[in-house]
């Protein structure tokens, strides 16, 4: 298909812990991907200790502490929380004017861009 043409070439279906298909424009419907199959990648993270206080694990670590323990109660005490305090420091921000200052993205419009996409990296990695 032509870059300006609207029409799919496959869609995909099926459940992002299972097993999903890829129907092509053509009728053929093949697995595309059995996460069921697949091995299990550890993440590579830093440790809570070596990550910066709004880095996202620090921000959520009492969240998803008790997610884990499964006392949703005291989870959804913890997002209450630090959702007030985001919402307070917005409107800080706010009524002084300061603009917010991000380290991984910059605002393009309405939208924000992460400044190093897939595409950026596995491009400067050919070289």
């Amino acid at each position: 298909f032509s870059p300006n043409d609207k029409k799919s070439i496959c869609s995909v279906e099926g459940e992002w812990n299972g097993t999903m298909y890829a129907k092509y424009a053509t009728g053929e419907n093949v697995v595309f991907i059995d996460t069921k199959k697949m091995p299990i990648i550890k993440k590579k993270v830093r440790k809570l200790e070596d990550q910066e206080e709004y880095e996202s694990r620090c921000l959520w670590k009492d969240v998803t502490y008790n997610l884990k323990i499964r006392d949703i109660e005291a989870a959804t005490e913890a997002k209450h929380r630090l959702e007030e305090r985001q919402r307070a420091e917005a409107k800080a921000r706010k009524e002084k004017e300061v603009p917010w200052e991000t380290k991984l993205f910059h605002e393009d419009g309405e939208y924000w861009v992460y400044d190093e996409p897939l595409l950026k990296r596995l491009a400067a990695s050919k070289y």
